[in-house]
C-alpha cells in the first residue's frame, strides 16, 4: 500500500515544476556550447535589482551580464554576502559575488538535481539533491551533501544523508540535527549528519491533505521549506495548503499562519493574511521571516505577527524597479536574508517550464 500512495501522489504531482530539469548528469556541454552572449543589465544600485543572470538558460561563469544560469532555484549568503546558488537544471553549484560576478564551484557526476541549500556556521553547505550518487532518478533517491565552498577541488564534498523520497526545506537546528520536509513523503523529518539516520517528526506518510494533530496524526499538503523559530519550533511552508504551519520538537503541528486552503494575497496578522503557494522561507537575526509566495510572486515578511507584502507584483514577469512594489518575479523559490534584514537574495528560475527566467535577484531594504 505505501509503494502504491508514492505512485499515485507522484503522477498527481508530475505536472508541477517540482523536479523537472534538463541535464541530469552534471555535463553542461550542450547548454554552455549555445550561449548567445551577454545580455543588457544597467549598473546595480536599484532597490529591487538583478545580482546576476540572463533571460536565457546557460551555464556561463564570468562578470554581471555575462554570467547565466539555467534555472537557478534556490540559495544561502554567506557572511561576507556572497550567494551560493544551486543551479537546478544543470547541477551546478555556483557562488555570486557582491558584484554580480559568477563563478561555478563545485561540479560531480554524483550530484544531480541540486534544491535546498543551507549554510552552517561553520561555512561549510548542506545540499539536496533529487539524484542519487549514481544519477538514478526514483522515489528514494533524494539525498543530502555536505560541500565545504572554500574548497575549490571538492576534495572533501560528500553526501551524507541517503534514501530520501523529495528534500526541498533544510534547517539547522540547534543540536546541529537537520530538519527537512519532504514533499513527495509529505512529511517533516530530522536528519543527523553523523550517522546518516532519519527520522520523521510529523506528517502521514504520503496523504496529501491538511490535518492538524501530532506526529502521524497531522498531514501536510506538499511541505517546501521550513525555518527554525526563536522557541526552538519550525514554521514550514505548505505550499498546497496555502499556509504555514507549526511543527513543535514533539511533532505537535498547528497553523502558524493563513487560511488552509484558500489561496490569496492578502496582509494582515497571521490568522487572516493569506498566501497563495508559499515555497521559500528565510529568518533574520531578529527572528522576522520572509517567504516567497510563489504563485502570488511576491516577497511576504512577517515580523510582530503581521504578514507584509514588501516586494512585486502579482502578474509576474521580470522587472527591476526602484520601486519594490513594482519590481516583478517569475519564478521565486528559495531566498536568504543578511542578518539585518537589510539585503535579500532571491533565487528567481523558470519554474522547471523552460520559460526565459533565470536570475538571481537582489532586494535592498530601508
Amino acid at each position: 500500500m505505501r509503494a502504491r500512495n508514492v505512485l499515485v501522489i507522484a503522477a498527481a504531482l508530475a505536472g508541477c515544476a517540482f523536479d523537472n530539469g534538463g541535464n541530469n548528469n552534471g555535463d553542461d556541454a550542450g547548454i554552455g556550447s549555445n550561449d548567445p552572449g551577454p545580455c543588457m543589465l544597467p549598473d546595480l544600485g536599484l532597490t529591487a535589482d538583478t545580482l546576476s543572470g540572463c533571460s536565457d538558460a546557460n551555464t556561463t561563469d564570468g562578470p554581471r551580464g555575462t554570467a547565466k544560469f539555467s534555472n537557478p532555484v534556490n540559495l544561502a549568503l554567506g557572511p561576507s554576502g556572497i550567494a551560493y546558488v544551486v543551479d537546478f537544471d544543470s547541477s551546478l553549484l555556483r557562488k555570486v559575488d557582491l558584484d554580480g560576478k559568477v563563478t561555478t564551484i563545485f561540479k560531480d557526476k554524483r550530484f544531480n538535481r541540486p534544491f535546498g541549500i543551507i549554510i552552517a556556521p561553520d561555512g561549510w553547505l548542506y545540499i539536496e539533491c533529487d539524484n542519487d550518487v549514481m544519477d538514478g532518478h526514483g522515489n528514494t533517491s533524494g539525498t543530502i551533501w555536505k560541500i565545504n565552498p572554500a574548497d575549490p577541488s571538492g576534495a572533501n564534498a560528500q553526501p551524507i544523508i541517503s534514501g530520501l523520497m523529495r528534500p526541498r526545506g533544510l534547517a539547522l537546528m540547534s543540536n546541529n540535527k537537520l530538519a527537512i520536509t519532504d514533499y513527495l513523503a509529505m512529511q517533516v523529518e530530522i536528519g543527523d549528519p553523523t550517522t546518516g539516520g532519519v527520522t520523521a517528526l510529523a506528517g502521514a506518510f504520503g496523504v496529501a491533505t491538511t490535518q492538524n494533530g501530532k506526529g502521524t496524526g497531522a498531514t501536510f499538503n506538499v511541505p517546501w521549506d521550513l525555518v527554525v523559530d526563536s522557541d526552538g519550533a519550525l514554521i514550514v511552508a505548505d505550499w498546497g495548503d496555502h499556509t504555514l504551519r507549526r511543527v513543535a520538537m514533539d511533532g505537535t503541528v498547528t497553523t502558524y499562519a493563513g487560511t488552509p486552503g484558500v489561496a490569496g494575497n492578502a496582509d494582515g496578522p497571521l490568522a487572516t493574511a493569506t498566501f497563495n503557494n508559499p515555497k521559500g522561507m528565510t529568518k533574520d537575526a531578529s527572528g522576522a521571516i520572509y517567504v516567497s509566495d510563489s504563485s502570488n510572486h511576491t516577497i511576504r515578511k512577517i515580523a510582530a505577527g503581521m504578514v507584509t507584502t514588501i516586494s512585486g507584483v502579482t502578474a509576474g514577469g521580470y522587472l527591476d524597479n526602484n520601486d519594490p512594489m513594482a519590481a516583478m518575479y517569475y519564478g521565486i523559490e528559495g531566498l536568504d536574508v543578511s542578518p539585518d534584514g537589510k539585503r535579500i537574495v532571491i533565487a528567481d528560475g523558470n519554474n522547471g517550464d523552460g520559460s526565459p527566467f533565470n536570475h538571481v535577484r537582489v532586494l535592498t531594504m530601508p
